[in-house]
C-alpha cells in the first residue's frame, strides 16, 4: 500500500473527502490505527500526560518527544505521520523552534510538525513562520482548550478567521481548530484552501481528529463507566484481574 502524502490530505478536502485521524504515540496503537485506515497519525504532546504522568505539555522536553516521533514513525506505512512541536520549545522561541523542526524532520522522518497556538496566536506566530522556514511542513493548532463550553459568536468567528487565514497565508498545510461551535468549524472549512480539522467537530469540517487512547476507553478512569462507550481497560482489568486470582490461588496454568 503506497505512502499518502500531504498532497493526498489536500486532495481529500479538494474533492470533498473527509479525513480521519488518530493521535497515538506508541508502535502498537499506530499498528492498530493504520489497519483501521487512518490517513493521519499525529503524536501528540499530550503523551507528557496520558503515559508520563506530567502535570503539564510544559514540562516535556524534545528528547522525549523525538523518542514517541521515532517510534510511530518507524512503523508507519501508509498514513501522514505529524510530531508535535513541545509547548515548551515554543516557549523559547522562533530560534528554538527552527532547530526542533529541523531535529523533527531528521530524527523521526516525519511529515510535518503541528504547532499549538491556542490562545496565544499573537505570541506565537513567529514559531509557526519559524517551522515553515525551517523546510518542514507546518500544521497549527488554533482555537481554545479542551474542557471548556464551546466559543461561538461574532467575537470568536472574527479570531477564528483571523489566525486561520494567517496561518495558511504563512504556509500551513493544514490547520487544526480546536473546542468551537459547528457554524465556525463549517465556515472555516469552507473558507480555507487547506484541510481544516478538529476534536470537537462533526462533518461540517473536513476531518475529525480522535486522540485514540480516549475513543478506545484505555484509560484507567473508564474501567467503571456505566455506559456503553468503549473501555479497553475494563477488557485489560478484567483479564489481569482473573489471572491475578489464578496466581494467588496457586491453579495457573503454566504457557
Amino acid at each position: 500500500m503506497p505512502r499518502m502524502t500531504i498532497a493526498d490530505l489536500q486532495r481529500m478536502k479538494d474533492d470533498g473527502r473527509k479525513i480521519a485521524a488518530g493521535v497515538c504515540y506508541d508502535v502498537q496503537m499506530t499498528r492498530i490505527l493504520e489497519r483501521a485506515g487512518v490517513d493521519l497519525l499525529s503524536v501528540g504532546d499530550s503523551v507528557s500526560r496520558t503515559f508520563l504522568g506530567m502535570e503539564s505539555e510544559d514540562e516535556f522536553s524534545l528528547d522525549a518527544m523525538l523518542l514517541f516521533g521515532k517510534a510511530v514513525s518507524r512503523v508507519a506505512e501508509r498514513a501522514v505521520v505529524n510530531v508535535d512541536m513541545p509547548t515548551a520549545v515554543c516557549g523559547a522561541g522562533p530560534s528554538a523552534v527552527a532547530e526542533a523542526a529541523r531535529r523533527i524532520r531528521e530524527e523521526t522522518g516525519a511529515d510535518m510538525t503541528k504547532v499549538d497556538i491556542r490562545t496565544q496566536e499573537e505570541a506565537l506566530f513567529d514559531c509557526v513562520l519559524a517551522v515553515v522556514e525551517s523546510g518542514l511542513p507546518v500544521y497549527p493548532q488554533i482555537g481554545f482548550p479542551v474542557g471548556e463550553p464551546r466559543h461561538g459568536g461574532p467575537e470568536t468567528r472574527e479570531h477564528v478567521m483571523k489566525w486561520a487565514n494567517a496561518v495558511q497565508d504563512a504556509g500551513a498545510v493544514m490547520i487544526d481548530l480546536t473546542n468551537v461551535t459547528l457554524d465556525i468549524y463549517a465556515e472555516a472549512s469552507a473558507a480555507m484552501r487547506v484541510p481544516v480539522i478538529g476534536g470537537q467537530t462533526g462533518p461540517e469540517s473536513d476531518g475529525r481528529i480522535y486522540v485514540s487512547y480516549a475513543l478506545a476507553g484505555y484509560r484507567a478512569d473508564t474501567i467503571d463507566r456505566a455506559d456503553d462507550a468503549p473501555s479497553a481497560a475494563r477488557y485489560i482489568y478484567d483479564v489481569a484481574r482473573d489471572a491475578v486470582a489464578a496466581v494467588h490461588a496457586g491453579t495457573w496454568r503454566a504457557p
